[in-house]
């Protein structure tokens, strides 16, 4: 029995270091691999605990119910959503499996060889730093890297490869702004003056998100970053003005929808064209919410709306609902419904109750505040909810956390 759970260890340890030196190449290849690595770590860690059934003391809390209670919920209102999905194997169902299988991913990390874990940290540090670098060269490039590796095919248009690149980087760039949190408190912690590299690392990255015209980056780092050193500073009160932002994101979500119904379309023409999109899908949203505010109109149920269009200043004829409303709390709203929001919000405080237990040092709370308001600022203006490779990403920038040192306070 020990040699079947060394072995085990040794095959989730092994995934877990694989997942962190392609990190990098991860976020380039625009982040969608992180819901394969994700995914083998978490199974690799799930069968390593069954094993011997130590190192997943985190579990022994209601956040895990919570969590799955939603997730379940999710799947079973894919009986009434108007898009056509199977329910023992579309997306929600991946869904459950994924996230069943991610709550044993810090298992891995816990479980690690106290000389694994100092080799482990400097890796994750150099990795964090070089995908930075990375993405800051593709955009100044124009794509020279992505190109490189995915050149365009004979015969397949380049104007829309390039469109492809630049959607990825943007998805690596979304990826690196959390990522970038457990790398940042990693430095302060193990480098002198380490504060100078994060800083540094942060501000490529929104240099990167600057020439690659995605303008959700550096607003969200600058609001991170304003509850990361108020947490810093008073670690429990910081931690939970973050679950708090994050909540109200959530809860009053319908509230930024009815906002954008009131903009007149004048107004609208004086904006980005990528927010004046996201306006109208959010007042659009605004208005399916309202015929089923309790359950939701169900999984996915947003790619299934997709008849209303407007008319762009270049003349093109966009779809309101482009795949999701690009705004998680809307997304759960329009899809799940009351229920779903009430679910997602137990989740969240129960999850609040296990962070202010493990996250009382200075160290632990700026990392994980800073994470959180990531999160939910990118989660209200960028991605889907249900997006697997989100999911895993989250999963995987919170699990680095434990590597942080433990300090007892009182604060």
């Amino acid at each position: 029995m020990q040699k079947l759970v060394k072995t085990l260890n040794g095959f989730s340890h092994g995934w877990l270091w694989l997942t962190i030196l392609l990190m990098p190449i991860l976020a380039l290849a625009g982040g969608l691999g992180f819901q394969v690595a994700g995914a083998a770590v978490g199974l690799s860690g799930l069968m390593a605990w069954a094993a011997d059934r130590t190192g997943a003391q985190y579990l022994k809390s209601a956040w895990p119910i919570w969590l799955l209670g939603f997730v379940i919920w999710a799947w079973v209102s894919t009986l009434w959503s108007p898009y056509d999905a199977s329910l023992l194997g579309g997306n929600a169902a991946i869904l459950f499996a994924l996230t069943a299988a991610l709550l044993f991913f810090p298992v891995v990390i816990l479980t690690l060889p106290e000389a694994q874990k100092s080799i482990l940290i400097w890796t994750i540090i150099g990795a964090g730093l070089l995908g930075v670098l990375l993405l800051l060269i593709d955009a100044v490039s124009g794509y020279a890297l992505s190109l490189l590796g995915d050149p365009v095919a004979p015969g397949e248009d380049p104007v829309q490869r390039r469109s492809d690149a630049e959607m990825n980087l943007g998805r690596g760039q979304v990826s690196y702004v959390q990522l970038l949190w457990p790398v940042a408190a990693l430095l302060i912690w193990r480098v002198k003056r380490g504060w100078v590299l994060a800083l540094a690392a942060f501000l490529g990255l929104m240099a990167s998100a600057h020439f690659n015209n995605l303008s959700i980056v550096l607003p969200t780092a600058i609001l991170a970053t304003g509850f990361a050193l108020f947490a810093a500073w008073r670690p429990k009160l910081g931690l939970i003005l973050a679950f708090a932002l994050a909540i109200s994101s959530l809860a009053f979500a319908p509230v930024l929808g009815g906002l954008s119904a009131g903009m007149d379309a004048e107004m609208m023409r004086k904006i980005p064209l990528s927010w004046e999109h996201r306006l109208r899908m959010w007042a659009y949203s605004w208005e399916l919410i309202q015929q089923a505010p309790l359950i939701g109109h169900g999984f996915d149920a947003s790619r299934s709306f997709d008849a209303l269009t407007f008319r762009a200043p270049d003349g093109r004829d966009i779809l309101v609902m482009s795949m999701h409303p690009h705004n998680i709390g809307i997304q759960i709203w329009l899809e799940t419904g009351l229920v779903g929001i009430c679910l997602v919000t137990g989740f969240l405080l129960a999850l609040l109750k296990l962070t202010l237990k493990y996250c009382g040092s200075p160290l632990r709370a700026f990392a994980a505040a800073g994470l959180l308001v990531t999160v939910a600022t990118s989660g209200a203006a960028t991605v889907g909810v249900w997006q697997h490779w989100w999911w895993a990403l989250i999963v995987l920038s919170t699990s680095l956390l434990c590597l942080l040192p433990v300090e007892d306070t009182d604060n």
